[in-house]
């Protein structure tokens, strides 16, 4: 009976987690309302990609004495680091030309698939879009570090795009 219960609290703690991740944005925002709730609005290369897994410390804490669970693909998260070398910065605190964009792998968690060598103009803030029930999650936070979504409107169309931030500085 106590394996039964176990294993049924499993199912359902998975059952539940994986609507979590849903991405849940209709189309991207306005350029005036993302520029506003934009922390940081670059231009730049990708210069590089690396899949970093994150461990909930919840499930460690929950889990001590069990690591096949504490360790276990439901207390993990895979999120991509890109570098960006910037060419051209419209709003953000950076300190150096080269800044760290965090984003999901896509698959309903909202990620952005940039291309090594190609260049984008990103639309980012400076903590995860995650949410507030990830608190526990280790997502990396700091200085020339943002986060971006397929919400924002990070794109290629950077000429397009560039006519219209130049057109919202000279407004203001």
């Amino acid at each position: 009976m106590k394996k039964q219960t176990y294993l049924l609290f499993i199912l359902v703690f998975f059952l539940i987690n994986t609507g979590i991740y849903a991405c849940t944005c209709i189309g991207k925002r306005t350029f005036k309302k993302e520029i506003k709730n934009s922390d940081a609005v670059l231009v730049g290369k990708i210069i590089s990609k690396e899949l970093i897994t994150l461990v909930d410390s919840t499930a460690i804490k929950m889990f001590a004495n069990d690591n096949i669970i504490a360790k276990g693909p439901l207390y993990e998260t895979v999120i991509a680091k890109y570098e960006l070398l910037l060419t051209s910065k419209y709003k953000g605190n950076t300190t150096t030309d080269t800044i760290v964009i965090y984003t999901g792998l896509g698959n309903g968690d909202c990620g952005v698939h940039f291309k090594i060598g190609r260049n984008y103009v990103v639309y980012s803030k400076s903590e995860t879009y995650f949410g507030q029930k990830y608190n526990d999650w280790p997502f990396p936070k700091g200085k020339n570090i943002y986060w971006t979504n397929t919400c924002s409107r990070a794109t290629l169309e950077i000429e397009k795009e560039i006519q219209e931030i130049e057109k919202h500085r000279k407004k203001q």
